[in-house]
């Protein structure tokens, strides 16, 4: 009996040490970096055609009271470059504008979808047990993710009320799809992450003090 206790003693300090785990405390933000790049990523093309059709030097006030969009910040901006990039001016009161420029949002979000070959997961109703979850068996699965925008302005003058130019509304997409054969996946469209994780972070560099001279320590010529 001992023997027998002591053969099952190793592998079960064996087994201990391989459960072990450490689990570190981390914050869940409303969007995940994937959605936030998709989304930024549909932004920088919708607006990349954009060109503000006025006099180069003309005072402009970007107007986004009425863009309503959950991540709305990084459009307002990239209209903002836009407007600079055409030659106008931009003036943060709109007392100060000769145009107003007022942008909108028809989308903002993402969207995804997926399809498989195979069996999908379902629910099996066991009398007096409660429900037996089947797993899912697929032979090939394609999962697509999307970030869509969609945005316009319509510029007019201050002082008269004027058109003084217009977009179509224009659409931007971005997005990928992750592939599965048989436990073998790839994943096609956009890049989104492109930079690896390093293998080490680099230790900051310790300043050193500066070294002075001390006449008194060095016997220097104080005494001379």
């Amino acid at each position: 009996m001992t023997s027998r206790t002591g053969r099952l003693a190793i592998p079960l300090a064996i087994l201990a040490l391989c459960t072990a785990c450490t689990e570190s405390r981390r914050s869940d933000p409303e969007r995940t970096a994937e959605e936030q790049l998709l989304l930024s990523t549909a932004v920088d093309r919708a607006v990349d055609g954009v060109t503000l059709n006025v006099p180069k030097g003309t005072k402009v006030f970007v107007d986004a009271s009425r863009f309503e969009a959950y991540d709305k910040s990084y459009a307002i901006s990239a209209f903002r470059d836009r407007v600079l990039e055409s030659g106008a001016h931009l003036v943060s009161q709109l007392a100060d504008a000769q145009v107003i420029v007022e942008i909108r949002s028809g989308a903002l979000s993402t969207d995804g979808s997926r399809t498989i070959v195979g069996i999908p997961s379902f629910d099996v109703p066991i009398p007096l047990a409660g429900d037996l979850s089947v797993p899912e068996l697929s032979l090939a699965s394609r999962k697509q993710r999307l970030g869509v925008a969609k945005v316009a302005y319509t510029a007019y003058w201050r002082e008269s009320g004027a058109l003084a130019d217009r977009s179509e509304p224009i659409q931007g997409v971005a997005g990928y799809r992750d592939w599965e054969f048989i436990g073998f996946g790839w994943r096609s469209g956009d890049t989104l992450i492109q930079a690896d994780i390093p293998d080490t972070l680099a230790e900051p560099q310790s300043e050193q003090p500066e070294e002075t001279s001390d006449p008194a320590a060095t016997g220097g010529d104080a005494g001379r």
